[in-house]
């Protein structure tokens, strides 16, 4: 018996060590909810989802569905509904941006196409105080612009690199290059280097500059600072997007999302 016990001891410490060297994230399924879209986009911070249908923008509550339809303006490059009540749709390639209020009426229209400067958007976020962050792929610049007044603030002087993944708040713009380097700028133009991103198919900035990233249909979450990647072990065979609020990882698959609850270190 004592042989048995200390064996058994053995092989737990060893499975104990062995999650930790992988760095395993706990997780909790919440409920899974079906729904019919080309792109599942992500949830606010009042839970609606948000989804992109035959190119058509969708906003589902628990009561009401809103949509908006643009198709003169092309495929939607973007969408930013970090608030609610202000939400910027990007038409990359019509070079126009779209406000929306939060039943997807259509507040402002922007054709940067018919600006006395020439720009060419490549990137594009709400920002604070009216304003939206912008990239340019003429000038290598990020700037913003104020919806108000209908003028450029230009903040940064020419990037080395081009943008390729980019997110913002309301204070900062977050971008990496080709060579993973994650960088923010603030509203007042002061640029830091946070660290490199490892390679991924997909991630989203989580709190303290970490990330949560997807790769060949695994979910990882990345802590900048020590440089480690942990696990998120979701059973899910074919991932098409995620999206992390709040605590809650939306995995949407096959017409449906399940959403789970994680706790981050």
């Amino acid at each position: 018996m004592l042989v048995k016990k200390t064996l058994f001891i053995l092989i737990l410490n060893l499975f104990c060590f062995s999650l930790k060297g992988q760095g395993v994230i706990a997780f909790t399924k919440q409920n899974s909810i079906k729904i019919e879209c080309d792109v599942f986009l992500g949830f606010d911070n009042q839970q609606n989802n948000y989804s992109i249908k035959n190119n058509i923008l969708t906003k589902n509550s628990e009561t009401i569905t809103y949509q908006y339809n643009n198709l003169g303006l092309g495929k939607i490059t973007r969408v930013d509904f970090q608030n609610p009540l202000q939400i910027v749709v990007f038409y990359k390639n019509f070079n126009t941006v779209v406000l929306l209020d939060n039943q997807l009426n259509e507040i402002k229209k922007i054709d940067f196409n018919l600006k006395p400067t020439p720009v060419s958007l490549e990137a594009v976020a709400l920002s604070s105080q009216n304003q939206i962050w912008i990239y340019d792929s003429i000038s290598s610049k990020i700037g913003l612009y104020n919806i108000n007044t209908d003028t450029f603030k230009w903040i940064s002087t020419m990037l080395e690199n081009p943008i390729s993944f980019y997110e913002s708040d309301y204070t900062h713009f977050y971008w990496t290059d080709v060579n993973l380097n994650l960088n923010r700028i603030s509203i007042y133009g002061t640029i830091e280097n946070l660290g490199i991103q490892p390679k991924s198919d997909a991630f989203q900035l989580t709190k303290n500059n970490n990330s949560i990233y997807q790769l060949e249909n695994k979910i990882y979450y990345y802590d900048i600072t020590s440089k480690s990647s942990s696990k998120i072990a979701i059973d899910e065979k074919i991932i098409s997007k995620f999206f992390f609020r709040d605590g809650i990882l939306a995995i949407f698959t096959q017409n449906e999302i399940t959403n789970y609850k994680i706790i981050l270190p």
